[in-house]
């Protein structure tokens, strides 16, 4: 059986990640270097990307590129986001569901010029107190609901699932996490902050199994709602390995 391209890319990467070509924490190549290097298309080469990503061979910063992870191979890191608050309590209300065409978000999309897209904005709830803000941005081809009926987007998820039988917590994701001092009004009156409390800036791209991305989500967090747990594994060699 004839090896994928994608995969052939990701084992000739993966080589020179193992054979010490880059320094931990050093820059890898570009998407549009390995795209002239390969002669192949954008979609192959994001494939392989993300494949070392998921595995923890390289790592991602939003608008600065893809990096060669520090982790020791052989080493699985778990982070977990901790819910410390009651889910029982919990609630959304969502803002508005409008069709637009941003270059920027478009870009985010793979989507052309052409293309348009649905943003879902919606704001989470805990005892009435607002934690969360989700900025849910999605191919159009992907939503048939009425846009005009608010309640049907409460769960994203579960309403392109619906519309489209794809379920997104079954897709690969990348996702990045930044402490910000917001300085958009919306934000901080949605929070209830001040101008001097911290935010954490969630952003997540979702892949379908094309490579497609199926959605590109940039969320705020309460900082008094955020907690994370990190367990580290190291895998034993067998022997004779």
């Amino acid at each position: 059986m004839a090896i994928p391209k994608y995969e052939m890319i990701k084992q000739d990467l993966l080589q020179e990640i193992r054979d010490h070509k880059f320094i931990p924490g050093e820059k890898f190549y570009s998407e549009a270097e390995l795209k002239n290097r390969y002669s192949v298309s954008s979609i192959t080469v994001v494939k392989a990307l993300n494949e070392l990503t998921l595995e923890g061979y390289l790592f991602r910063i939003q608008g600065k590129g893809t990096f060669v992870s520090k982790a020791k191979v052989g080493t699985n890191v778990k982070f977990s986001d901790i819910e410390n608050h009651s889910v029982d309590s919990e609630h959304v209300e969502v803002l508005s569901v409008i069709e637009e065409n941003d270059p920027t978000i478009l870009k985010e999309l793979n989507l052309t010029a052409k293309d348009s897209y649905v943003t879902v904005t919606r704001v989470r709830y805990s005892n009435d107190v607002p934690f969360l803000i989700h900025h849910s941005h999605l191919p159009r081809k992907l939503i048939q609901t009425n846009l005009e009926n608010l309640e049907a987007f409460s769960s994203v998820s579960e309403r392109v699932h619906l519309d489209s039988g794809v379920n997104l917590f079954n897709q690969s994701s990348v996702e990045t996490n930044d402490i910000i001092f917001p300085d958009d009004p919306s934000i901080l009156n949605q929070l209830r902050l001040s101008f001097r409390e911290p935010v954490v800036e969630q952003i997540k791209t979702t892949y379908l199994d094309s490579n497609e991305v199926a959605e590109y989500t940039v969320s705020y967090k309460h900082w008094k709602f955020y907690k994370i747990k990190i367990e580290v594994e190291h895998k034993k060699q067998r022997l004779g390995q």
